[in-house]
């Protein structure tokens, strides 16, 4: 599995207030594959995490949003976190970067509240997914087949529930980085909102 990754970049999208674990689990199941990861955030420094009811930790800021290139990326993750993907999903650059990567078919993973940024994007209907409950309405609206299980994928949308779910998360995750690019269709395409 590691040899098929290796040397492959991830874009880790978030906001200050994501949810600790949901990033820091995935990214390191990624850098012990070998993948290079960069964090990138709306803030230029630091960005800071959340521990269920508390900040904690700060991480460096690989790059600013303003200066990433998701042509650059192979895969997008999504940590989840309730005030980060709330934060992201105002913020036009945010989708838009997020977009690239489901107009691409490069894979993306999602977890918890993560996939509230991908419904701006106005790309998931007819795609099958999962997330934190409280975000399945959301989903539904945005023409989602919302189903409760710990790891579901799509065509390279990888979506996870909560951090019980991280284990088969991450190994989701590194079986689509290592599938690659996936072949897009009219369906997972549409143009009809403009930013």
């Amino acid at each position: 599995m590691a040899r098929d990754v290796k040397g492959k970049k991830v874009a880790i999208l978030t906001e200050n207030g994501f949810e600790e674990v949901e990033l820091t689990s995935p990214m390191n199941a990624l850098e012990q594959a070998g993948v290079e990861v960069h964090v990138i955030s709306p803030q230029k420094d630091k960005v800071k995490a959340w521990n269920h009811d508390h900040w904690s930790m700060e991480l460096p800021v690989d790059k600013n949003l303003d200066d990433a290139n998701p042509e650059d990326y192979d895969m997008l993750l999504l940590p989840g976190g309730v005030m980060n993907p709330d934060t992201l999903r105002t913020n036009s650059k945010a989708v838009q970067f997020a977009q690239h990567f489901l107009e691409q078919g490069k894979p993306v993973a999602a977890i918890c509240h993560g996939p509230q940024t991908l419904i701006e994007t106005g790309m998931l209907d007819g795609r099958t997914m999962t997330s934190y409950p409280s975000l399945q309405t959301d989903l539904k609206n945005a023409g989602v087949n919302w189903v409760d299980k710990e790891v579901v994928t799509d065509n390279g949308l990888v979506t996870s529930r909560k951090p019980d779910d991280l284990d088969a998360f991450n190994k989701k995750m590194l079986e689509e980085l290592a599938e690659g690019q996936h072949a897009t269709t009219g369906q997972f395409t549409h143009h009809d909102k403009k930013s």
